[in-house]
């Protein structure tokens, strides 16, 4: 079973990358580095965290157009600068946090990760139990999701830039606590 993971291994990190951005987040890189270089485990997909404005044109994830992303803290004027057009569709401001996804080579090390994992992140769990085949998720908690306009209204000036700061405080809390993972992994993986 194992000599089948290494090889899995060595083939999915020898792939180009398939994300939209086609590069792993700069936010992430280490984590992503010292996960790979463990024996029993590799990342297939990764978010450092991130901060967007969509436009969404249906209720459909896949069906927006992205106004403004920033995998670091953001300025009130970088999101009012999007709000000066004519609306036609809702808009909305998002701060994501991290999101791992990592293969293991077996339950045992899919227990361990996940152990670490949830002395840091509420959320982590196994996504795919098989028996070739375990995922396990870490997604962060920290999290925003407000509609601050659409074709009826605007949100008001003060309200932004209190979204904006406490988007700013989660998008930092995130960094922290990613920064503690990465130090976890290193000496418990």
């Amino acid at each position: 079973m194992f000599d089948y993971f290494s090889k899995e291994k060595s083939d999915f990190l020898g792939k180009k990358d398939k994300s939209k951005k086609g590069c792993v987040d700069e936010g992430i890189k280490e984590i992503i580095i010292a996960i790979n270089s463990k024996k029993g485990y590799y990342t297939t997909s990764s978010c450092a965290g991130r901060i967007v404005l969509l436009e969404r044109l249906s209720g459909r994830k896949n069906e927006s157009n992205w106004l403004f992303s920033s995998h670091n803290k953001i300025k009130f004027n970088e999101i009012k600068n999007h709000l000066k057009n004519q609306i036609k569709n809702e808009i909305w401001l998002k701060q994501e946090p991290l999101i791992l996804h990592v293969r293991c080579s077996g339950l045992k090390s899919a227990k361990k990760l996940l152990d670490i994992s949830r002395k840091i992140f509420r959320r982590a769990g196994i996504i795919s139990l098989s028996e070739k085949k375990i995922v396990v998720e870490i997604i962060g908690s920290e999290r925003i999701d407000a509609i601050i306009a659409d074709k009826n209204f605007i949100a008001d000036e003060n309200y932004l830039k209190n979204l904006v700061k406490y988007t700013n405080r989660n998008f930092e809390e995130n960094k922290r606590k990613s920064e503690k993972f990465l130090k976890i992994i290193r000496s418990n993986l």
